[in-house]
């Protein structure tokens, strides 16, 4: 497998940028004007989404790209909850909340997948997708003794 060197690489991050995207687009409509502290934590939050996933992929290992993958998921959570009470307000309509809690859905699918992926192989010592270290065979191990 390849080695991923930008975190924009990842279909994860590109499945939440198209929905942090989405959400950008949303808070700036006319309806959300009179709801401007609804839409500042959203915008909040699609922010936190995108900006964990960087800094996790950044940081020296994969516990704690994890970590901030974690905290990117949890922000997609968040904000499909506000979706919800923004859908019970009128300020969405059913077909738009839809389109965007699939989006959303798809997200946190892939985050939640690249978390799995990453766990087994921190397990094994790699990082993202770098290629496992070869291993030695038993008779050159003996020789190095």
């Amino acid at each position: 497998m390849a080695t991923v060197t930008d975190f924009r690489n990842f279909e994860a991050f590109k499945a939440c940028r198209a929905f942090v995207r989405e959400i950008g687009l949303l808070v700036r409509t006319r309806k959300f004007v009179p709801n401007r502290r609804l839409a500042d934590q959203m915008e909040r939050a699609s922010i936190s989404a995108l900006s964990n996933f960087a800094e996790g992929f950044e940081r020296e290992g994969n516990s704690e790209f994890i970590q901030f993958l974690a905290i990117s998921k949890g922000s997609i959570g968040e904000l499909r909850a506000q979706l919800i009470y923004a859908l019970d307000l009128g300020l969405l309509s059913g077909s738009q909340y839809d389109a965007l809690d699939g989006a959303a859905e798809s997200a946190t699918r892939l985050l939640g997948g690249l978390m799995r992926y990453l766990s087994g192989s921190a397990k094994r010592g790699r990082k993202y997708d770098r290629k496992p270290k070869r291993r030695r065979s038993k008779r050159t191990q003996n020789r190095k003794l």
